[in-house]
C-alpha cells in the first residue's frame, strides 16, 4: 500500500493540472483491466506471503535453538560447534530464501511502475474534452500527495521545455529512493548473514564458496550505492537548480538566501559524516532528503501551492527513518592449515589400506615440516620408526620425498628437529612453505659459501616494545620461541629483529602481550636488492 501512495502519488502528480477534475479517473482502476498489471499485481502479494512466511519459520528456527541451548545450559552442558553449524546453515538458508523472494518482488514492481508510468504518459498526450461552462460540475477530488508541485503553470510557463523534462525525471526518480534503499538494506543484512556462517564454518569448501559470496555481495553493494549516489545528485541538482531559478526570477531573494543556508549546513554534516560508515551514498541521501524536502515546503507555499505545501507537511510529520550508520563490513580471509605435532606411534601405522597422504601445499600462509629424506624409490615404514604424521611427493627428479609434522612456527620446528635427531634420524632439515613457495631453511642457513643466495629483497619485519625494562616472563618467551633473534634497546622501548615471515611475527606478538601491557607494535621494511 506504501508503494501504490508514495510512488504512483509522486510520477502521477506532472499529470493532475492537464486534466479536468471531472474527468480524473484513479490509474489503478484503468490499470485493473490490464492482464499484465493484475497478474504482477497478484504475484506482488503472493511473494509479500511468502516472504512472511519463511520470516515466521526462520523466528520460529531461532526460538527452538534457544530452547535446546537453554536445556543443555540447564543440564550443565555446552552446545557443540555442530550444533550452531547445523543452526548456521538453517538460518543462512532461510535468508537467502528471502533475499530471493525481495529479488523477485523488486523486478515485479520494476515492471508494476512501468505500466503505471506509461499510463501516465498516455493521459499527457491524450486530448483533453472541452466542456461547456453548463457541464462543469464541480465537486471536491481527493487528490495525490505532492499535487501540482511540478505539474503547474509557475514551472511550466518558466523553465524551458528541456529543464522541465530534466525535473520530470529527477521527480520520477525521486520517487524510486526509498525502493533503492531497501535493495542496498537487504544487501548488506545477507553480508553480515554470510560472514558470520564464514567466520564459524569448520568446511573450508564451504568457507571458500562463502567467501566468494560475500565478495560478489560486496560488489553488489558497492554498485548499489553508486546508484544511490548517482541518482540522488541527479535528484538534488536538478531540483535545486528549477525552485532556485524560478524563486530568483520572482525575487524571492530571502528564501533563496535561507535555503542556500540550509543546503550549505547539510553539505557539512555530510563532510563531516563522510568515511565513517558502510556507504556515504545512503548518508547523503538520508541527511540530504529532509533538507530537499523542507526546501519543495517553502517553495510551494511562496508560490502558492497550497495543497501540495500541505502533502509535503505530511510526509515531514512522520518521515521515514534511514538507518545509514552500517558498519563497514569486511571479511579476512581464513587460513585453514593443518598443524601437526610430530609423534611416534606403531611402524606399521602406514600401510596399504592407510597409505602416506600425499603432500598438500597450501596457497596461503606459512607452515613448516620436516625434510626426512629423498629416495629413488618408495620406502619400508620401519625406516621412519613410527613416526607421525608423514607426508609425501614426488620432485622435479622423480626421487620420492617424505616430510614429518606440520608447524606454525619457527621455533616449534626447531624443537621437532632436535627431537627426530634424538631419536636417530641423521640429518632432518627444517622447510617452509610461505603462499605455496618452499625453502629449505636448513640448507639456506648452512650454506656459507654463497651457492645459496638468502634472498634480501622483500618485507621484513621487527617488533617494538614501548617499555623502561622487559620482564622476566617477556624474556623467557622471546629466548623460548626466538632464540635466534637479537634484542636491542632504544630511547622508548626495545626492538626484537628482524623477522621475515609476518605470521610467526603476530603469533610472537600475541604470546608476548600476555606477558606484558606494554604497547607492542609491528614495523614493516620493505628492502630492496
Amino acid at each position: 500500500m506504501k508503494r501504490v501512495i508514495y510512488i504512483v502519488s509522486l510520477l502521477l502528480a506532472s499529470t493532475l493540472s492537464a486534466l479536468a477534475i471531472n474527468t480524473w479517473q484513479d490509474p489503478i482502476d484503468e490499470l485493473n483491466v490490464n492482464p499484465e498489471y493484475v497478474e504482477l499485481q497478484r504475484g506482488d502479494r503472493e511473494l509479500v506471503k511468502k516472504e512472511d512466511s519463511v520470516a515466521l519459520v526462520m523466528s520460529e528456527a531461532r526460538d527452538r535453538f534457544r530452547m535446546y541451548t537453554d536445556s543443555l545450559t540447564n543440564e550443565g552442558l555446552t552446545p557443540t560447534s555442530e550444533d550452531y553449524s547445523r543452526f548456521s546453515d538453517r538460518i543462512l538458508e532461510l535468508e537467502q530464501q528471502i533475499f530471493d523472494i525481495r529479488t523477485m518482488r523488486g523486478d515485479i514492481i520494476a515492471r508494476i511502475n512501468e505500466l503505471e508510468q506509461e499510463w501516465v504518459l498516455a493521459q499527457m498526450n491524450a486530448p483533453i474534452e472541452e466542456e461547456t461552462p453548463e457541464e462543469v460540475v464541480e465537486e471536491t477530488v481527493v487528490l495525490p500527495l505532492y499535487r501540482n508541485l511540478i505539474d503547474n503553470h509557475c514551472i511550466k510557463d518558466v523553465l524551458y521545455a528541456e529543464d522541465y523534462a530534466e525535473l520530470l525525471d529527477a521527480h520520477t526518480e525521486d520517487a524510486a529512493m526509498d525502493n533503492l534503499v531497501d535493495e542496498y538494506t537487504a544487501i548488506y543484512n545477507r553480508m553480515i548473514s554470510v560472514a558470520e556462517s564464514y567466520r564459524t564454518t569448520d568446511s573450508e569448501t564451504e568457507a571458500e564458496e562463502l567467501f566468494a559470496e560475500f565478495a560478489q555481495l560486496k560488489d553488489d553493494a558497492e554498485a548499489k550505492a553508486a546508484t544511490i549516489e548517482s541518482r540522488w545528485n541527479h535528484i538534488l541538482d536538478t531540483k535545486y537548480y528549477a525552485y532556485g531559478y524560478i524563486l530568483e526570477r520572482d525575487r524571492h531573494y530571502d528564501l533563496l538566501d535561507n535555503s542556500s543556508a540550509e543546503f550549505a549546513d547539510m553539505r557539512r554534516e555530510c563532510s563531516r559524516e563522510a568515511g565513517y560508515y558502510a556507504a556515504d551514498a545512503l548518508m547523503h541521501y538520508a541527511l540530504g532528503r529532509p533538507t530537499l524536502r523542507n526546501f519543495e515546503h517553502a517553495f510551494a507555499r511562496t508560490m502558492g501551492l497550497e495543497e501540495s505545501a500541505d502533502s509535503i507537511a505530511m510526509l515531514q510529520r512522520e518521515p521515514r527513518q534511514i538507518e545509514y550508520r552500517l558498519e563497514p563490513l569486511t571479511l579476512e580471509r581464513r587460513l585453514f592449515i593443518d598443524f601437526q605435532p610430530i609423534a611416534i606411534g606403531r611402524t606399521n601405522f602406514y600401510k596399504d589400506t592407510n597409505p602416506i597422504p600425499d603432500l598438500k601445499v597450501y596457497e596461503r600462509g606459512t607452515i613448516y615440516r620436516i625434510l626426512l629424506g629423498e629416495f629413488r624409490n618408495k620406502q619400508p615404514m620401519t625406516l621412519f620408526k613410527g613416526v607421525q604424521p608423514l607426508y609425501i611427493t614426488r620432485n622435479e627428479e622423480g626421487y620420492y620425498v617424505y616430510y614429518a609434522g606440520g608447524f606454525a612456527t619457527r621455533h616449534e620446528a626447531d624443537e621437532a628437529q632436535l627431537f627426530l635427531q634424538e631419536k636417530g634420524f641423521k640429518a632432518p632439515e627444517i622447510c617452509r612453505w610461505q603462499n605455496g613457495a618452499m625453502v629449505n631453511v636448513t640448507v639456506v642457513e648452512r650454506d656459507n659459501d654463497g651457492s645459496v643466495v638468502i634472498p634480501v629483497s622483500g618485507k621484513r619485519y621487527m617488533i617494538k616494545i614501548s617499555a623502561d625494562a622487559l620482564s622476566e616472563d617477556v624474556r623467557t618467551v622471546i629466548s623460548t620461541e626466538a632464540p635466534r633473534q637479537s634484542v636491542s634497546k632504544e630511547a622508548n622501548g626495545f626492538v626484537l629483529g628482524t623477522f621475515d615471515n609476518r605470521d610467526e611475527v603476530e603469533i610472537l606478538v600475541s604470546h608476548i602481550a600476555e606477558n606484558t601491557s606494554a604497547k607492542i607494535d609491528i614495523i614493516e621494511i620493505e628492502l630492496n636488492e
